[in-house]
């Protein structure tokens, strides 16, 4: 007889997992019925406009199923319904309603679907946009919607073939034999979910991976419409949507990359924006790889050149998203990299690798069997030409992602380079300084390459204006690359190199706009990018040459274990991280930084530490600046511990600063310490020392409420630290109805608490007692950096993005010519 389990919501599971169902096939009918109208479009034009409404139908149908498996899945998520293993594994009770939506996408199934409702959002705008090549778009698009429900199936081919696995299991079945699901009443003993990870409890991971997978599921589209254009030979209707759609996808996803940026700078730890994580390469790739096929793409719509690398490239773009997603989600990269998903991964190795090489196999097909009809332009373009040098900075950009992903995929290809050479393949010892020491030059040339190709023209160039031109920018440049290399004191040559190609990049775009484009705003998309880009690659230079830790280690002793697989950057670590004891001042820098202490609530797993920054000017000792920065530690449910940075924001940098968890939350065990003192004796605390001044019968108000026959006085303690006087504490002794009582008071900045315990008279003392934390027993061990004009690497992203989106605008509100067709290659 089958269990009745009490409690349990079973209503919102069902609800999900028919319409999971209801979406995949939908996929399959909507693929199915669009193919049957691409197929038929010349040969049976009315059997065709009625497979193209069936697919249009049944594709709305699965953008229904599609949310409504979403707003079930968030419902049980919102609600706490822990019967449910997602909801268990992902959320608890104490998380606010903002963080409840990083649990819905923290996990592989909510992940994919958040993937698969951009599919429908886009799907939906392409459906009604792409005119005549609409069926084709959305059979590919109806394809991968295919194969992202199947990730959220759940569905089991015998004992061992599992696809996808199913947001809505319960926690009983996941963990099934459990002792605990033996009792119907299960429930009652699960108070609590496992929690959200301490390290995705940040505003940037409400808004970062809704506004990445977009740019992931961007990708699509290029690649539909390519796909699509070889289908149907039809070489010049694809490249207006596909340049707006490229265009799109370019600034969207490379937004959501420096989102994750950003708060990887907010809540990690390793002290900057950018690591060279494998995951961060992976969402890197694609996008270096898009913005090389759209460059060559607008090439091709200019001069009918390049179409089969423009095809290749749009093509690999939303491959290598697949690729990427296989590399962080099937654990394959769990030893190299810190935030890839690694056992609940594992199951998807064969399912995504089925997903890539469909993919895979349906562009080569395309592409091999279209290719006696690809445009083509005999003669060869001119050294002068904005094609040609177009060309070579994709060219540069496609190897530079090259470089990236195969080194990146050491562990995908690594066994088989031992299987053939017998010798190991491992990733570089210096991860950081083997990516910087090739892209810097990568940088180099995509940097002047930005600023010269603008002054050139499609087909032929008036190379006397052109140099007259770039003679003018290479001055300007030379100038302000001098000065901001003295200023910033570069000495590296490869640096002092990208400094001045950041800086023609950005003066040859600001003289492009005024001198050649006249400040007409909506002709400067282009140019506005690539000076966005120069101003990106400007700030990432300067901030991270510069950076540099203002907490010195000066003890000499070892805190603790920063890198055990480098034994230099341990050292170096060591060196720029500091004890600093409760109320002590440590001066780092300009600064005299103090430790106040720190705060929780009830309810809130995260301990804020208050951290006191004073720039006091070493000749008149005054006080020029002041502010409190707020880092804080996450404590886990499971006992470990993340740190969240605080910065203290400027102009000009950044004051960047982190605590490393080494030491356990503090208890507060002080004891009160009893002393017998005369007037004018004094006690000595951890911070200072304290002068008994004598009793007064003069009661602060407000302290005391004296009744009827009360006997009260108070102690005048004056209290000092090696600074001076600080306080006079006036703790209150009185005696009611024969009883004796004390009031206390205290200095809560430095934990001083006093209280007068007895009076005396014969030997004319009084017993004071006192009570103080020792700074030794409250202590954090904190990193401080300075980042100088990191606002220029944020500046850098906003304005290139805008750059995409107003020439995405440009190309979408421009008229058409009166011969549609009018291209170079056309027939």
């Amino acid at each position: 007889m089958d269990t009745q389990f009490i409690g349990e919501h079973l209503g919102p599971g069902k609800l999900g997992h028919f319409f999971v169902i209801l979406a995949f096939v939908m996929s399959l009918f909507s693929m199915f019925s669009y193919w049957r109208a691409a197929s038929s479009e010349t040969s049976n034009p009315s059997d065709s406009r009625i497979w193209h409404l069936i697919g249009r139908n049944t594709f709305i149908l699965h953008v229904f199923s599609v949310f409504t498996v979403f707003f079930t899945l968030f419902y049980i998520i919102q609600h706490h319904l822990f019967e449910y293993h997602y909801a268990w594994r992902h959320s608890d009770l104490s998380l606010s309603p903002k963080y409840l939506l990083s649990c819905f996408w923290e996990g592989q199934e909510g992940s994919f679907l958040l993937w698969t409702i951009w599919h429908c959002v886009l799907g939906l705008i392409v459906m009604f946009t792409s005119k005549g090549l609409e069926s084709r778009v959305m059979s590919i698009i109806a394809l991968v919607q295919v194969a992202l429900t199947s990730m959220i199936l759940g569905f089991y081919l015998g004992p061992d073939i599992k696809i996808g696995s199913d947001p809505f299991i319960l926690l009983r079945t996941q963990m099934q034999g459990a002792p605990i699901f033996a009792q119907p009443n299960y429930l009652d003993f699960i108070k609590d979910g496992n929690g959200l990870n301490v390290l995705l409890q940040n505003y940037w991971m409400v808004i970062h991976p809704p506004i990445l997978f977009l740019g992931f599921a961007s990708t699509l589209i290029p690649f539909a419409f390519t796909i699509a254009t070889l289908w149907k030979r039809d070489y010049t209707s694809w490249i207006k949507p596909t340049v707006i759609w490229s265009l799109f996808s370019g600034g969207i996803l490379g937004l959501g990359i420096m989102m994750g940026g950003a708060w990887a700078y907010e809540s990690l730890t390793f002290g900057g924006y950018w690591a060279w994580d494998p995951v961060e390469n992976a969402s890197l790739v694609p996008w270096l790889i898009l913005v090389a096929g759209m460059h060559t793409l607008v090439v091709f719509k200019a001069t009918g050149r390049s179409f089969i690398i423009t095809a290749i490239l749009l093509m690999l773009s939303q491959l290598l998203v697949w690729y990427s997603t296989f590399l962080t989600r099937t654990g394959i990269l769990g030893d190299t990299s810190v935030h890839a998903f690694t056992d609940e991964g594992k199951a998807l190795y064969w399912h995504i690798l089925i997903v890539i090489a469909v993919m895979l196999l349906l562009s080569c097909w395309q592409f091999i069997s279209r290719r006696k009809s690809f445009p083509t332009i005999k003669s060869e373009e001119t050294i002068n030409s904005r094609e040609f040098w177009m060309f070579i900075g994709s060219f540069i950009l496609a190897l530079s992602a090259t470089q990236i992903i195969l080194t990146t995929s050491i562990p995908v290809w690594a066994p088989l380079a031992k299987y053939i050479t017998g010798k190991e393949v491992a990733p570089p010892a210096s991860i950081v300084q083997h990516y910087n020491n090739i892209q810097v030059w990568v940088a180099i040339i995509i940097l002047m390459l930005t600023a010269t190709v603008l002054y050139l023209r499609f087909k032929t160039s008036d190379t006397k204006m052109v140099l007259k031109r770039l003679a003018t920018t290479f001055v300007l440049a030379l100038i302000m690359a001098v000065v901001i290399g003295m200023l910033q004191h570069f000495s590296t040559p490869q640096y002092c190199i990208m400094l001045f190609a950041a800086c023609y990049t950005i003066v040859g775009m600001v003289y492009y706009m005024i001198v050649v484009q006249k400040l007409v705003f909506k002709k400067m998309g282009a140019a506005t990018a690539h000076f966005g880009f120069g101003l990106l690659m400007l700030g990432i230079l300067i901030s991270s040459y510069n950076k540099h830790a203002i907490s010195i280690n000066t003890t000499g002793e070892r805190i603790g274990v920063f890198n055990e697989k480098d034994r230099d950057a341990d050292i170096k670590e060591n060196m720029e991280h500091v004890f600093m004891f409760k109320n002590v001042p440590v001066v780092m820098s300009d600064y005299t930084v103090t430790y106040k202490g720190d705060s929780t609530s009830a309810g809130d797993i995260r301990t804020f530490y208050k951290v006191k920054y004073e720039h006091i000017d070493t000749v008149t000792k005054k006080l020029i600046e002041s502010f409190t920065l707020y880092p804080e530690i996450i404590y886990n449910k499971q006992g470990g511990a993340s740190a969240n940075p605080s910065s203290r924001h400027y102009l000009s940098h950044d004051v960047f600063t982190y605590l490393t968890p080494l030491n356990k939350p503090k208890n507060d065990t002080a004891q009160f310490h009893s002393h017998k003192v005369k007037e004018g004796d004094t006690i000595f605390t951890a911070t200072g020392y304290i002068i008994f001044k004598g009793l007064n019968t003069n009661i602060p108000q407000g302290r005391y409420e004296a009744q009827a026959n009360d006997v009260a006085v108070a102690a005048a303690l004056d209290v000092y630290d090696m600074q001076g006087k600080t306080a006079t504490l006036k703790p209150v002794y009185y005696i009611r109805d024969q009883y004796a009582y004390q009031i206390v008071d205290s200095l809560k900045d430095i934990d001083l608490y006093v209280k007068l315990e007895n009076i005396l008279p014969d030997t004319k003392q009084v017993e004071i007692m006192t009570r103080q934390m020792n700074p030794k027993d409250d202590a954090i061990v904190i990193k401080t950096l300075v980042f100088p004009y990191i606002n220029l690497v944020w500046l850098g992203v906003i304005v290139m993005v805008f750059g995409f989106f107003l020439t995405a605008v440009n190309r979408i509100t421009k008229k058409e010519g009166k011969k549609k067709e009018a291209y170079p290659f056309a027939k």
